[in-house]
C-alpha cells in the first residue's frame, strides 16, 4: 500500500515531493517492518517466565493438570527408638561395719563307736589318756585279762536313736544289746560281761540331753571291762571282743549320741574296814 502511494505522487513535482518525502517514506517503511517484529518482542518476552519470580503454583483443575512424573511421595520415614541398654545400678564400696562374733556351736556328741585317732577324734580327757597310758605300759595282754585290778565295774553306756528310728529297729538294737551278756565271750569260753541290764529314760528333771535309752553293764574285773570296749582303748583284735565289736558297727546308723561313763565299786573288804572304822559312841567294835 505504501508503494502504490509513492508511484500515485510520482509526476512533474516528484523531484521536489520525492525531496521532502523520501526520509519520511524510508521513514515509514522501515517502521511498517519494525513495528510488527517488536509488537511480537514484548509479547514474547512477556510469555517467557521470569527467572527473577518465583513461578505461582496452581490448582490442578481436571484430568489434564495431571503431574508429569507419577513417582509416590517420599513418606518421611519414623525413626525407630534404640533399645534402651539395661541400666548398671551404681556400685558404691560399703565401709565394713563392725559385727558381733558368731556364738560359739555347741560341743557335738560322737555318733557310734568312738574314732580310734586322728584329727576328727574328741579330745581325751585325763582319765582316758591315764587307761591308754597304762595299757601301753603294762601291755595288752596283761591290759586285757581277767585278773587285771579285779572288782566290780560298772559300764555305763546311754543311746540317743535317729529320729527316723522305726520301733522295730529299736528294739533290735536293744536286743542285740543285751545278748553281749551271753554271746561275749572269751577264746576260752568264759563270759566277760557278769550281768546288764537296761530301760527307757523316764526322768522328769529335764536334763537328759536327749538320750533314750540306758544300759548299766557289770563286770568282774578292769581286765574284763577293758577286753570288752576293745577299740578306741585296745586296737588289736587279738584282744578284744569280737562281738561287741560287731554289735557297735549294726548300730551305727541308727545312733546318733553316745555317752559312756564307767566306774569302780569299792571291794569288800574295803567296805567292811570302812564299817569298823565307823563305831557308835559308848559301843566297842565287837559290838558294832
Amino acid at each position: 500500500m505504501t508503494v502504490r502511494y509513492w508511484r500515485t505522487m510520482a509526476g512533474p513535482a516528484a523531484g521536489t515531493a520525492v525531496a521532502g518525502r523520501f526520509p519520511r517514506l524510508v521513514l515509514g517503511a522501515v517502521l511498517s517492518v519494525a513495528v510488527p517484529v517488536m509488537g511480537t518482542i514484548p509479547q514474547a518476552h512477556a510469555d517467557a517466565p521470569d527467572a527473577s519470580v518465583a513461578p505461582t503454583p496452581t490448582a490442578a483443575t481436571g484430568p489434564a493438570a495431571q503431574p508429569a512424573s507419577t513417582a509416590p511421595a517420599t513418606v518421611p520415614a519414623t525413626a525407630t527408638p534404640a533399645p534402651a541398654a539395661p541400666a548398671v545400678p551404681a556400685t558404691s564400696v560399703a565401709t565394713p561395719q563392725p559385727t558381733a562374733a558368731p556364738p560359739l556351736p555347741a560341743p557335738v556328741v560322737p555318733t557310734g563307736p568312738l574314732p580310734s585317732g586322728g584329727p576328727d577324734a574328741p579330745e581325751l580327757g585325763e582319765e582316758a589318756r591315764a587307761v591308754r597310758l597304762q595299757a601301753a605300759q603294762i601291755g595288752l595282754r596283761a591290759f586285757t585279762a581277767p585278773d587285771f585290778h579285779p572288782g566290780k565295774v560298772r559300764h555305763i553306756v546311754l543311746m540317743r536313736f535317729l529320729p527316723t528310728i522305726t520301733d522295730a529297729q529299736r528294739a533290735e538294737v536293744v536286743r542285740r544289746f543285751m545278748a553281749l551278756g551271753q554271746v561275749s565271750r572269751r577264746d576260752n569260753g568264759q563270759q566277760v560281761i557278769a550281768s546288764i541290764e537296761t530301760g527307757v529314760q523316764m526322768s522328769g528333771e529335764g536334763v537328759d540331753q536327749g538320750f533314750e535309752q540306758g544300759f548299766i553293764v557289770t563286770f568282774n574285773s578292769e581286765g574284763d571291762r577293758n577286753y570288752y570296749v576293745g577299740k578306741p582303748v585296745v586296737s588289736d583284735p587279738a584282744y578284744f571282743d569280737p562281738a561287741h565289736e560287731a554289735f557297735k558297727k549294726f548300730a551305727a546308723p541308727y545312733i546318733i549320741g553316745v555317752l559312756v561313763f564307767d566306774y569302780a565299786l569299792p571291794s569288800r573288804q574295803v567296805q567292811h574296814t570302812r564299817r569298823a572304822a565307823v563305831t557308835r559312841p559308848g559301843m566297842t567294835q565287837q559290838q558294832g
